[in-house]
């Protein structure tokens, strides 16, 4: 291996470690508090104990009702939110170049006005037209957030992206389907994958539209969250915190190997008798 390659291999190492350590660490205090009984100043370790635990998988616990509101909405929001990108960002980055500075502008529009003031306009509008207190208003709320996150994310994608490749496979007959699957998906995955992460993530923490829209009767993760911060049970809160952390952890790993997974390691390409 030459050296300048074995010097920037270990540069990523270092960088990555770094990383993780930056992420695990401040879990370790938290994972100390929820199996305590009490922590006190000047004691090192706490006085342990299961209880917030066994309060959280208790049968007559609300945890893990308001964790499955929570994984159906953010499995919800981030399919519905790669539906809705998809042609956006395919006709931004291939088709639209005239106006493609201001509609993209407009379309992150979303995220440049504060959240309250649309959590309470999409209320207002939802109680009039029905959709306040449902599931499927929650998830159409939490829409409004994750679709530019998403537009943005793809868009990077097909503002370099070659679309000849899909003009050779039509010239050998695949149809729009088949194009979609051999040339598009396959260079699009690192993108998408990153776009299904962030729209699920942003779903599962979302607080203020779920409170607004959903009106108290769906209870999700981050709702039970806030209301045992204010209880001052430091040990059921950290508890907690780790159960809303925990997935977004796993689903960052997961992604991250994905992506970084090469598909055509050790392959060989097939040889193509020509035709002529």
């Amino acid at each position: 291996m030459p050296q300048g390659e074995a010097k920037l291999k270990a540069r990523k190492s270092i960088l990555l470690m770094v990383l993780c350590a930056a992420a695990v660490i401040p879990c370790i205090p938290i994972l100390l508090w929820s199996f305590s009984q009490q922590w006190r100043y000047p004691e090192l370790l706490p006085v342990w104990s299961l209880r917030a635990w066994q309060s959280i998988f208790s049968p007559h616990s609300q945890v893990l009702p308001a964790a499955w509101n929570s994984l159906g909405l953010a499995i919800a929001t981030s399919l519905l939110s790669q539906a809705a990108a998809y042609p956006a960002a395919r006709a931004l980055g291939l088709y639209v170049k005239a106006w493609s500075k201001p509609l993209r502008l407009l379309m992150i529009g979303p995220l440049l006005i504060p959240g309250i003031s649309i959590a309470i306009g999409v209320h207002m509008l939802f109680l009039r037209i029905g959709l306040a207190d449902l599931w499927i208003g929650v998830v159409l709320a939490h829409l409004i957030t994750a679709i530019p996150y998403a537009i943005y994310l793809l868009y990077g994608f097909y503002a370099t992206y070659d679309s000849g490749y899909e003009t050779q496979l039509r010239l050998l007959g695949a149809s729009r389907w088949q194009t979609f699957l051999m040339a598009e998906l396959p260079l699009l995955r690192p993108a998408l994958s990153l776009s299904v992460l962030f729209s699920f993530l942003i779903s599962w923490s979302q607080y203020l539209f779920t409170v607004f829209i959903g009106g108290g009767h769906l209870v999700t993760l981050p709702m039970l969250l806030f209301s045992t911060v204010s209880s001052g049970d430091y040990a059921l809160t950290s508890a907690l915190s780790l159960l809303l952390v925990a997935p977004a952890l796993v689903i960052v790993i997961l992604t991250a190997l994905s992506v970084n997974r090469d598909r055509y390691h050790g392959k060989e390409a097939k040889r193509v008798t020509p035709v002529i």
